[in-house]
């Protein structure tokens, strides 16, 4: 058991690696925010949780009144648009904290968010097979993505049937931890990449597409037409901060009482945290691949918040 449990450690955000794009989306597709530093983020998300220190990562947010079970993309539901599966939550923090950045899972802190600057219908890799969906946040470049089960740390993954991808859900509806289901399912290749699109009369312009499952693929597995909305609708029925609309590029974003607190540490020029963890192989082994994988290290798109674009085997 052990060693299939090895055998499943996720590939590089569901494959290989060709390539890196030279830039970020140019342009966000929501018309309602602009993100140009991680600094931003401080201020906004101070009354929904704590901002603390994580190893090499810097300031990180942590999310306040949320149940034990509480994972990120649980709360909420996936919404199929002209940009993929976009995720749709009533979380007061959710316009940030799933369209920007990465989560991953502490063994002190939990839960914790990494803050990034760059925008995404949804910052998540997918598994699919034996009539269920599955998908787990990207973390930052440093921290592998594996679906093993070890050392009391949870699977990132959480799983539903197939049939019930479109429901609204909760922590309790979603299926973690459980190997008979992970033994089932396979990395959807090619989920994430850079494309460039055109909506409605705007030129057109660069943006992140996460496609995940094929909706072909998930209609006929439910026998139900899924509905599917544009990006802007659904980016529209997402609850904002006041104090971040609207705000043009290169003027002052907060109010007085929004600003940064003294002390806050500084931050590169592209907005993220300076230094990364580094993962250490195991001799005999490539960078990033855990002992007895054949496999390669899952870790966000290169750039994702740093400004050189996500990466996926398509880049």
């Amino acid at each position: 058991m052990k060693t299939i449990l090895k055998s499943l450690a996720v590939g590089l955000v569901g494959s290989l690696v060709l390539g890196t794009l030279n830039s970020r989306a140019n342009l966000e597709v929501s018309g309602s925010v602009e993100i140009h530093a991680t600094t931003e983020f401080h201020a906004l998300l101070a009354p929904h949780g704590a901002w603390i220190e994580v190893d090499s990562f810097g300031r990180c947010w942590q999310p306040g009144n949320v149940t034990v079970e509480w994972r990120p993309y649980c709360v909420g539901h996936w919404v199929w648009t002209d940009c993929g599966w976009y995720w749709a939550s009533d979380e007061p923090w959710a316009w940030a904290c799933y369209h920007y950045g990465w989560w991953y899972y502490h063994p002190v802190h939990h839960w914790v968010w990494v803050p990034g600057i760059e925008w995404a219908p949804a910052w998540v890799t997918w598994r699919s097979g034996g009539g269920f969906v599955g998908w787990a946040p990207l973390p930052p470049r440093g921290i592998t993505l594996s679906v093993r089960i070890s050392g009391g740390v949870p699977s990132p993954f959480v799983f539903v049937e197939a049939h019930r991808f479109h429901e609204r859900l909760q922590p309790a509806s979603v299926i973690v931890n459980n190997t008979t289901v992970i033994n089932k399912t396979t990395v959807i290749k090619g989920n994430l990449r850079h494309d460039t699109r055109t909506f409605g009369d705007a030129a057109p312009q660069k943006v992140v597409v996460n496609e995940g499952l094929k909706l072909a693929d998930l209609q006929e597995a439910t026998e139900k037409r899924i509905p599917s909305m544009k990006i802007h609708e659904a980016i529209s029925q997402t609850a904002f901060p006041r104090e971040a609309r609207h705000a043009p590029a290169g003027t002052d974003r907060l109010s007085p009482e929004h600003k940064v607190p003294p002390g806050a540490p500084p931050e590169t020029p592209e907005g993220r945290p300076g230094k990364r963890d580094e993962v250490v192989p195991a001799p005999g082994q490539p960078p990033g691949v855990e002992p007895g994988d054949k496999g390669r290290r899952d870790e966000p798109p290169r750039g994702h918040g740093k400004g050189k674009g996500p990466r996926s085997e398509q880049f």
